[in-house]
């Protein structure tokens, strides 16, 4: 392989690399964040109202079990929600829950709309993916080569990543079944963490995925699972701190999906998407080359 003198400060100032993340930006989020809005927002409708039926079923339980002896359950200071409790209303059940019969209406009416938005949805999702690893390979590809060729041209980068894709697709798949089996191996001692288990989880498989574009990109194979093993084995430090990374920028992603703000969700998915265009590209490749080639030889050229 190549020297490759990677600066990661000089490449963040540099104007045509930052051209080339605003157009991964605008690709894989401006452009079809208007196809994904009603979806975006009748989700957040719906988890809105699910929240609200919780209430209403708490405050139903409550007054029904109050007013079977109101003086006893008084006299021992029990007390009921009043917002959510409208006596002399239609109630319903709804998966076990109480809710009053106006609520459950506004319940299905939210998840018919969502349900017919969900298409245009996974749509995106697929597309997010394929231009993810696009954009994703096209800065690595600048950023090893701006020491060389400081006339690069961002088009050459995006049309590497483009003729690249066919293979950085079916690489992600061998590597999504790896971790797949690797995780079914550590279901138990992740299921013992509970709640952090999950987190666990995104910290051992993120960073495998982002290593894939580097990978390939050095190697030009197709099945880099043992590239990814020995980075994780050489560079143990920098395999988990991108991990770390990746997991804090996904959990922010969720959060901008799942809690629809209106003209801020759009510049939210920008916020995080830009992060994890950055991690998995420079901070991948920064993993990638600060990896020893073999035990007890030298390091790749230094970051």
């Amino acid at each position: 392989m190549k020297t490759v003198n990677l600066d990661v400060l000089a490449t963040l100032r540099n104007r045509k690399f930052l051209a080339l993340l605003a157009v991964a930006l605008l690709v894989t989020y401006a452009l079809p964040f208007p196809l994904i809005n009603g979806f975006l927002q009748d989700y957040s409708r719906l988890k809105h109202i699910r929240e609200r039926m919780l209430r209403e079923n708490e405050a139903i339980v409550c007054h029904n079990v109050f007013n079977a002896d109101p003086d006893f359950f008084g006299s021992h200071g029990m007390k009921c929600d009043e917002d959510y409790y409208r006596p002399n209303e239609q109630t319903v059940n709804v998966d076990g829950l109480s809710v009053y019969e106006d609520t459950y209406y506004e319940y299905l009416e939210a998840k018919k709309n969502l349900r017919e938005e969900l298409p245009t949805f996974v749509i995106f999702v697929i597309f997010e993916f394929l231009s993810f690893l696009w954009f994703s390979y096209a800065m690595v590809d600048f950023a090893v080569e701006l020491p060389r060729e400081n006339e690069k041209r961002i088009s050459d980068s995006i049309l590497s990543g483009l003729r690249s894709l066919p293979a950085l697709v079916t690489s992600e798949i061998l590597v999504f079944f790896v971790m797949i089996l690797v995780l079914i191996l550590l279901a138990i001692p992740i299921a013992l963490l509970g709640p952090f288990g999950g987190f666990i989880t995104g910290l051992i498989a993120s960073p495998a995925f982002a290593l894939v574009v580097p990978a390939y990109y050095f190697t030009g194979n197709i099945a880099p699972v043992g590239e990814i093993w020995r980075v994780a084995k050489g560079n143990p430090g920098g395999y988990f701190t991108l991990g770390l990374g990746l997991s804090v920028v996904e959990t922010l992603a969720i959060v901008g999906y799942t809690t629809y703000l209106g003209l801020g969700t759009p510049f939210m998915m920008l916020i995080t998407g830009s992060l994890r265009y950055l991690l998995s590209s420079l901070g991948a490749l920064g993993v990638y080359l600060d990896t020893p080639l073999k035990e007890n030889q030298e390091k790749r050229p230094s970051v």
